[in-house]
């Protein structure tokens, strides 16, 4: 069961059962919906319930938590730079993912993602919902072809994995810290007052930027703690936890960085 919220004028996240969530935004004559979920529920339907307009489907990057839905649609767009985790993934270990993160016997994959003929390489960077212009924004780090969407219109940023506030740099296709707080510092520039993230049903003020920034700038020196990431993919990595406050801020990062290697 996907459930809905309506966060702004026009703009919802659908939340599937897995806690993975897409932003569905409405212009006057397309729709956009920016990643897919998980694939447990039909993220379809549940955007064909809200409206009928053309749809525009973009994944944020390339991880099975946000590409999961994309068979139910005719054409996602994904960065080419993500195309090598969608080639590492098999239909058996994806399957069993999803049942450890829904406690249910769920079986959402059928052929594995390498196999799907929707999904193309994204190779433009704006694009119009009527009277709505959306801007691709990189936003590398958390993986290398992480993308967000701008829309100055309404002063809103979708950034699917890459701004939440635990920043992850130990999954597929992750990159360095610096490379993470080079692409904050550069958002910092854009336009805009809140954020929506995958895995939360609320925006976030662009002020928790500059938090995100702080505890990357803090973390040189200090001590990171090992760390295993509770759900799939189960990763390990090394942990910093900068400040807790409403929303807790903290930097992940991969063995191999820790040892210099990234």
């Amino acid at each position: 069961m996907i459930t809905i919220t309506k966060v702004l004028e026009n703009v919802y996240v659908l939340k599937d059962r897995a806690d993975c969530c897409a932003n569905l935004v409405i212009g006057e004559n397309k729709a956009l919906l920016f990643d897919t979920g998980s694939g447990v529920d039909d993220m379809s339907e549940a955007v064909r319930n809200i409206t009928d307009l053309p749809l525009m489907v973009i994944n944020s990057h390339g991880h099975f938590d946000h590409i999961g839905g994309n068979s139910r649609f005719e054409e996602v767009y994904l960065s080419g730079l993500d195309f090598p985790i969608i080639e590492d993934y098999d239909m058996e270990m994806l399957n069993r993912w999803m049942k450890d993160l829904t406690k249910e016997a769920v079986q959402p994959f059928w052929t594995p993602p390498k196999e799907w003929k929707c999904i193309r390489r994204l190779e433009f960077d704006s694009f119009d919902l009527g009277h709505m212009r959306c801007k691709i924004i990189p936003l590398e780090g958390h993986t290398a072809g992480s993308v967000g969407i701008w829309i100055p219109s309404i002063r809103l940023l979708l950034s699917g994995d890459a701004l939440t506030p635990v920043m992850c740099l130990n999954f597929q296709n992750h990159l360095s810290r610096r490379t993470q707080y080079e692409t904050l510092v550069r958002i910092q520039r854009l336009e805009f007052d809140y954020y929506l993230t995958s895995h939360q049903d609320k925006l976030y003020p662009k002020q928790l930027v500059q938090r995100m920034i702080s505890c990357i700038e803090n973390s040189d020196g200090k001590k990171f703690h090992s760390y295993q990431y509770p759900h799939p993919p189960y990763a390990k990595g090394w942990i910093y936890l900068d400040t807790l406050g409403e929303e807790p801020v903290a930097l992940i990062i991969s063995e191999k960085e820790r040892n210099g290697l990234l």
